[in-house]
């Protein structure tokens, strides 16, 4: 062999050496890491883009940890009794309502999750995953809290915030809903109210949505400003509520009908998820049988609270990030008022809760992010369990401009299972949360 041959090999070898050793490391964390701009690499393809681009910005710390519990099991014990009743018991039609599969009919009532499995293969996947995201909080019961909306901006940090009541009446998803009469076809009905400061105080909205897919939201809002309620259309969901940067439609990821958006499966992934605790919280039950949470709930802390701290004032600084397994979708609108133009949502594939939510403009181009932790509550005997959201951020990043919304903490106490009054969703029981 010539020594023109053998230096052609040895420099194909060489190079060959180098492909190999220069291909990029997978991204990959590990419990314990701590994950910030000097290292964010590692997150690459476990968080959505805009989340990302807040670690290498220093806008953001993620403290990796590993979850303790099992999320498939942190569920009351009549949503794990129908794991293997519901399998393929339920399909979802052509306008998206809920069917039964043997006869074609519309669900009137379920229990537990309507799709307990889901084939990614399925061409009403996203359908179904969405279905199951609502029937998270329809599991809960009745229930009933207080949160606070917090304004924050870049600059100025902390703003201000309003104090908001929540009230909601299940009529599916769990065993009590079976016992109310429901003529109208309810789906659930669910009321909003600001109780501070004054000058929004007495603004609520109460809705009434209904099992038939083809029967949009009765919305109903007051305004103290003229001092009447008015029906809304389904696109003032989408309006900022009183003056924050979210909707109502953004309460927990998304809380409008599955059947007012055309849904696209995209993958299978695995995420980057916020928790709240790497366990669980307490759950107790009152004199009434409700179940609630305690005081001694963790806090949530966020950057404006934190001396010195240099990210960005509305993230939190105190949550643990775990990998989990999540549904990538695309969602796009139908009606064309609506102010957002197509989202991209990520739902747990344990709990069915939304966790991440990019929203777009009309046009396309991108406008805000929204992400939600989660922790597990569990009763004392191990009996009953159920999974929360101890926050909210949606951050409008053309404005530079946050809101964070405090949910499970130790002055919010949630109450499951909760004792409502039906009357108090009817237009006259309604005036009692308007100012």
């Amino acid at each position: 062999m010539s020594r023109t041959a053998c230096f052609m090999i040895i420099l194909l070898l060489a190079s060959a050496f180098a492909s190999q050793t220069s291909q990029p490391v997978l991204a990959d964390v590990s419990p314990g890491e701590v994950i910030d701009a000097s290292n964010w690499e590692k997150a690459e393809g476990l968080l959505p883009d805009p989340i990302l681009r807040w670690v290498r910005k220093g806008e953001l710390t993620l403290n990796i940890g590993e979850i303790e519990v099992d999320p498939r099991e942190m569920y009351p014990p009549f949503t794990k009794e129908a794991y293997q009743a519901n399998i393929g018991k339920y399909d979802v039609d052509e306008d998206n309502g809920i069917i039964e599969t043997s006869s074609g009919k519309p669900a009137e009532f379920i229990s537990g999750f309507p799709f307990p499995e889901i084939d990614t293969n399925d061409p009403k996947a996203a359908e179904k995953i969405m279905h199951n995201k609502n029937f998270t909080n329809y599991q809960q019961g009745n229930f009933r809290f207080r949160s606070q909306l917090i304004w924050v901006g870049r600059s100025s940090g902390y703003e201000r915030e309003a104090e908001i009541e929540l009230l909601q009446s299940a009529r599916t998803g769990w065993p009590g809903a079976a016992k109310i009469p429901n003529p109208d076809g309810l789906e659930k009905c669910f009321i909003i109210g600001v109780k501070k400061p004054y000058d929004v105080a007495g603004t609520s909205v109460m809705t009434h949505r209904f099992l038939d897919p083809n029967k949009t939201d009765n919305t109903f809002g007051y305004l103290p400003a003229i001092r009447r309620v008015r029906r809304m259309s389904a696109a003032n969901r989408s309006d900022g509520f009183v003056g924050t940067d979210q909707c109502v439609d953004d309460s927990s990821g998304y809380d409008g009908k599955v059947a007012a958006f055309t849904w696209k499966f995209l993958r299978k992934e695995e995420m980057l998820r916020p928790f709240l605790l790497t366990g669980t919280t307490a759950l107790v039950q009152n004199r009434r049988g409700e179940w609630q949470s305690t005081r001694d709930v963790k806090r949530v802390t966020y950057g404006y609270e934190v001396e010195g701290w240099q990210g960005a004032p509305w993230n939190p600084t105190n949550l643990v990030w775990a990998k989990r397994p999540m549904y990538a979708l695309e969602m796009t609108p139908k009606d064309k008022y609506y102010n957002y133009g197509t989202h991209y949502i990520w739902i747990s594939a344990q709990t069915s809760s939304a966790t991440y939510k990019v929203i777009h403009d009309r046009a396309g181009l991108y406008w805000k992010t929204l992400f939600t932790a989660a922790v597990f509550l569990e009763s004392a005997d191990k009996t009953m369990h159920f999974v929360a959201g101890p926050c909210q951020n949606v951050v409008d990043e053309r404005y530079d401009h946050a809101t964070v919304t405090k949910i499970l903490c130790p002055e919010n106490i949630w109450t499951f299972f909760a004792k409502v009054n039906p009357n108090d969703f009817t237009l006259a029981g309604f005036q009692k949360y308007c100012k």
